[in-house]
């Protein structure tokens, strides 16, 4: 099997960061006990002995001893406090995710269940590693297909088993551990039933149509340069206009840094594609190939456009692939709501958690010091940044432009 890795985790970041975590059932009375440093051996013991606990007294989990080295006994509070230091704040928060996410789903009457897990286990290997078991599942298709049932069975455990040694190698990489990876499932799979709950009856006849024009109807390949004033669009035409390749010329004056890293570039689009404005549309499918467009002005900023090459529609017949896309149009639905649940789940846990072990309370202060320092460098950017336009000479200000006739 390839072993390519360049698939994602949703979320497994985020629980690094302190935004998601996993379950172990006895979670409450671990998390209480784990930073208690064992008591000062009285003056004149033996480095490393354990002092016997005064008759009536019962020892503390922290003072068990589970291990010994050459005789010397090594406790429970020994191990904790080195494992606390390097995980404990991010198990820590999140198993208050995940708290919260079953707290969640109960007051929605919702049952998050053992195979519910499994299943979001399931769906989560096959999103990380589908293009490296895609010749397997092709193979398994066929096998379904036509048989024979043996061979079938053989390569669903060979994709399980290829699958979990991918994981193996991904988690090692990421430095990410099996505990916290399945706290994230068991988060996921709360986060997917609240999903499920909330996109019921959302998916109409209507948007898998519109859906149908975006993944069948006609397409565009266009790049594009952005640009902040009329003097930038003087510029980059006097380039154009002197044979500069349009691409070169969106690389070096683009505003839209991830533009211009593409040289301009975008995903082909279709009239029906969500989240490009329509007069951005009209004016593309208004070109003809190598065509450059007239200026456009939308929402501040100035645009010119070329049209690299226009697709035709494709000769598909709805009613025949209607049912495939109401799946993958409800699949991306999830996703991104599942991401937006996640993302306020991770709010939450750290506005809510009320820290009583000193260690893990240190941990989690500077962890918040160090957040509330980033966002006060993004402001003081921000802020420098408006305050150099506005000290920009007025002849290189925006200057007010008449849209282009395919402008509503």
């Amino acid at each position: 099997m390839k072993r390519a890795f360049g698939v994602m985790l949703m979320g497994t970041a985020a629980v690094l960061a302190g935004c998601g975590g996993q379950p172990p059932p006895q979670k409450t009375a671990t998390v209480q006990n784990l930073a208690v440093t064992p008591p000062p051996a009285p003056a004149g013991a033996t480095a490393g002995a354990t002092v016997a606990a005064p008759l009536g007294h019962a020892a503390s989990p922290d003072e068990r001893i589970i291990a010994r080295a050459n005789g010397e006994p090594i406790t429970m509070g020994q191990l904790m406090r080195p494992l606390i230091e390097a995980h404990g704040l991010q198990i820590l928060v999140g198993l208050a995710q995940l708290e919260l996410a079953r707290q969640d789903a109960r007051a929605d009457h919702l049952a998050v269940s053992p195979e519910d897990v499994r299943v979001e286990r399931e769906l989560t290997l096959e999103k990380m590693f589908k293009e490296a078991d895609q010749k397997e599942q092709d193979q398994l298709d066929e096998a379904e297909r036509k048989g024979p049932a043996d061979r079938a069975r053989k390569l669903r455990e060979q994709i399980r088993t290829d699958r979990e040694q991918l994981l193996t190698q991904y988690l090692q990489e990421k430095n990410f551990s099996r505990t916290e990876f399945d706290l994230k499932l068991e988060i996921n799979a709360c986060l997917r039933k609240e999903a499920d709950r909330m996109l019921q009856g959302k998916v109409t006849d209507e948007m898998v149509e519109k859906e149908f024009g975006v993944e069948y109807g006609e397409t565009a390949r266009v790049r594009y340069i952005q640009l902040d004033n009329q003097n930038e669009v003087a510029e980059a035409r006097r380039r154009l206009a002197a044979g500069e390749d349009f691409g070169d010329v969106a690389q070096r004056m683009s505003r839209n840094a991830r533009g211009a890293a593409m040289k301009g570039e975008m995903i082909p689009f279709s009239r029906q594609t969500p989240g490009l404005p329509e007069s951005f549309k009209q004016l593309a499918f208004s070109l003809q190939p190598a065509q450059m467009s007239d200026t456009l002005s939308l929402g501040g900023h100035f645009y010119i456009l070329k049209l690299e090459q226009k697709f035709p529609p494709k000769a598909v017949k709805f009613e025949n692939v209607k049912d495939a896309l109401r799946r993958s149009m409800y699949d991306r639905l999830t996703q991104n709501l599942m991401q937006q649940l996640d993302g306020n789940l991770g709010r939450r846990a750290v506005e809510s958690m009320r820290i009583e072990d000193p260690l893990l309370k240190k941990q989690f202060e500077d962890f918040q010091a160090q957040q509330a320092a980033a966002i006060r460098d993004r402001q003081k950017m921000d802020e420098q940044w408006k305050k150099e336009r506005l000290l920009q000479p007025a002849a290189t200000q925006p200057a007010t432009s008449t849209a282009p006739a395919t402008q509503p």
